[in-house]
């Protein structure tokens, strides 16, 4: 949440709605356009998505244009991810990414123009890896004294910054039936790497067996995400043991989990 003198702003993702003298809220949700040309109206970004090792002052320049025909006060933060349960991620809006510097972090852009910022990784963390998303924000510069509700933008980037020597671990929890009848794993990575966890899994018991694939999703380093294993509707109550194979890049790890199914 941006709040300002008689005003305030709600920003999720996309497009804006700014109630003028109350509130900026969602209109739609959207992306970020691969090139400055693909965008006709609104804010636009080039090369918004940065990948790269990790390296003390790499430096990568985006492009912001405002295609839209009023003025627009733009901001750009680079910010950690926060990762969800479900492995699902959004930027985290109260912190920034502190090893990363933008050049210019607010700014005010007439129509149809555009300004280029750098995007500098100051020094490499110490687990080697960084991720997070470049957001940059574009709102009507007279917005404290628009009334209605006034367009305003938003795109989010990824910024992956991968380490010279990725280091592969995952660490598994306490096997459980969630309310939805799927049986999960947590999975809490301890490397330095995103790079996605994938596998196969055997729920065996005296009343039945069932096995599957694990579905393939990134878990941030130093994240806990509940990955599902296999549906437990249909299996009777009663003991079971799940044996789970986990592969991440050029690790392969073996777990047994022993679980209870309750009717």
């Amino acid at each position: 949440m941006v709040s300002g003198a008689g005003r305030r702003a709600i920003v999720v993702a996309g497009v804006l709605a700014a109630g003028g003298a109350g509130a900026a809220v969602i209109a739609q949700a959207g992306s970020a356009p691969r090139s400055l040309a693909a965008e006709t109206g609104g804010l636009a970004a080039s090369s918004l998505k940065i990948e790269r090792q990790a390296a003390a002052g790499a430096t990568n320049t985006v492009e912001v244009a405002n295609r839209s025909n009023r003025a627009l006060t733009v901001t750009v933060t680079a910010r950690p991810w926060t990762q969800s349960s479900s492995g699902a991620v959004s930027p985290n809006r109260r912190a920034r990414l502190g090893p990363v510097n933008v050049s210019a972090d607010s700014f005010t852009l007439a129509p149809n123009a555009s300004r280029k910022v750098d995007v500098v990784l100051r020094g490499v963390p110490s687990g080697g890896s960084l991720y997070g998303a470049l957001e940059v924000v574009g709102l009507p510069a007279d917005l404290a004294k628009r009334k209605g509700v006034v367009t305003g933008y938003r795109l989010v980037g990824a910024i992956r910054y991968h380490a010279a020597l990725k280091t592969y671990a995952l660490k598994a929890g306490t096997a459980k039936v969630a309310r939805d009848k799927m049986i999960v794993l947590p999975i809490r990575s301890t490397g330095n790497t995103n790079e996605l966890v994938s596998g196969t899994v055997r729920v065996k018991g005296p009343l039945g067996t069932r096995q599957g694939s694990v579905r393939a999703m990134r878990i941030l380093p130093g994240k806990q995400v509940s990955v599902g294993l296999v549906s437990a509707k249909g299996l009777q109550a009663g003991s079971y043991t799940a044996t789970i194979t986990l592969k991440q890049g050029s690790l392969r790890t073996n777990i047994t989990k022993k679980l209870r199914i309750k009717r």
